[in-house]
């Protein structure tokens, strides 16, 4: 069972640790849509503020594109993976693995054909990623995962993960663990112990990673089958911890 997680660092600690903070549902409480989640300026400031305490040793892991990533926090240097580990951006490169992008075309129309009539449905086509949120659908949810599962036993390189009122199509070798484990073997990463906050299925390889490092895993909302060791209880929890950080001086 996961214990309450709560921050007491002292200054000479934040050179210890990186943070990596997933997005949607934990610095944003959850929209209908993602385009509805606008740019915070407060938000962006407090990230910044974090990570120069943190020596550069901030990361954002999210299923978004990089340049969605980027509307919304400003392109301040923090290091950045989108599409669930298949883009990455540190502050000195951008480093892409793209999976076959015309498979992708491909399950998008096909998906498109059979889920017509279907409404409520977006679909969002990212290039080396595919996003159906079916969240304001009445869509039977076994119906649609049945659906996606068969398209993608087509492609030997894709999986999909289940999210809250969406599914992810995606490069199977790629996911948010493996983002983690990128950033953890470059400066100012390397020798820090990881803290990984998110509030999903799609964050649960993140939370693995960061358990084989000896780091702490922290899922957004206590839920008895997450590998995460600790919890927060809300989004507002979450900024409850970023507020701690910027008192740690």
């Amino acid at each position: 069972m996961a214990s309450p997680f709560s921050v007491k660092l002292l200054p000479k600690d934040l050179q210890q640790v990186a943070l990596f903070l997933d997005v949607d549902g934990t610095l944003y409480e959850i929209e209908n849509s993602p385009g509805l989640i606008k740019p915070c300026y407060r938000l962006q400031k407090k990230l910044h503020t974090i990570r120069n305490r943190l020596r550069g040793a901030l990361g954002l892991i999210s299923g978004r594109t990089l340049d969605d990533l980027e509307r919304l926090f400003d392109k301040n240097k923090i290091s950045f993976a989108g599409n669930h580990g298949a883009q990455l951006r540190d502050a000195l490169r951008i480093k892409e693995h793209q999976a076959n992008t015309e498979n992708i075309k491909g399950i998008a129309h096909k998906i498109k054909e059979l889920l017509s009539g279907q409404k409520n449905i977006e679909i969002e086509n990212k290039g080396s990623n595919l996003t159906i949120h079916f969240r304001n659908s009445t869509i039977d949810r076994r119906e649609i995962n049945r659906i996606i599962m068969k398209l993608v036993k087509c492609d030997p390189g894709l999986t999909f993960l289940k999210g809250k009122g969406v599914l992810e199509v995606k490069p199977l070798s790629h996911n948010k663990g493996t983002a983690i484990s990128y950033f953890m073997r470059t400066k100012p990463f390397i020798k820090r112990r990881p803290i990984f906050i998110g509030d999903d299925v799609t964050d649960e390889d993140g939370f693995e990673t960061v358990n084989n490092k000896g780091g702490w895993s922290v899922r957004v909302g206590n839920y008895k089958r997450s590998k995460a060791n600790f919890f927060l209880p809300n989004v507002k929890s979450v900024h409850g911890v970023m507020k701690q950080l910027l008192k740690s001086r």
